[in-house]
């Protein structure tokens, strides 16, 4: 209770599941004849991963990266529980205790709110490319 690791602890025991479920079905429909292939080239298996899986799973795994890290980043019931003192509140916690009992001072919570979506925006946009990518993967059957 109230420490970081009470907080990071539950969230790489409980967000695996949906991760792995994701790159499972990713990694099942890749096709057998490009391993096949390599390995009558002469390549190692880890050649194999490094040179044909991580490349072609690069738009996924940054989007399960990208889903994870925004359903950690916007989690508002966890760190309520777990984090008792101001000074280790996250940020959706701090901006929900920012709302006064009888004054609520809408300027200061819209500017947090503001400065508290920009981490999430630029992520986006660095990694808009792969997610849609990633997205779109299993969409179009060809």
């Amino acid at each position: 209770m109230n420490s970081r690791w009470g907080l990071i602890l539950p969230y790489i025991a409980g967000g695996q599941m949906i991760a792995i479920f994701i790159l499972r079905n990713f990694f099942s429909e890749i096709p057998a004849a490009l391993f096949d292939a390599a390995r009558i080239d002469g390549a190692s298996e880890w050649q194999i991963i490094r040179l044909i899986v991580v490349p072609l799973s690069m738009p996924i795994l940054i989007t399960v990266g990208l889903m994870a890290f925004l359903g950690t980043w916007n989690d508002y019931v966890w760190p309520l529980v777990v984090l008792r003192s101001p000074e280790a509140r996250t940020l959706p916690v701090g901006l929900a205790f920012m709302q006064g009992e009888y004054e609520i001072k809408y300027g200061e919570i819209m500017a947090g709110y503001a400065v508290a979506c920009l981490p999430l925006l630029l992520l986006f946009i660095v990694t808009m490319k792969y997610f849609i990518r990633g997205l779109m993967f299993g969409a179009i059957k060809g």
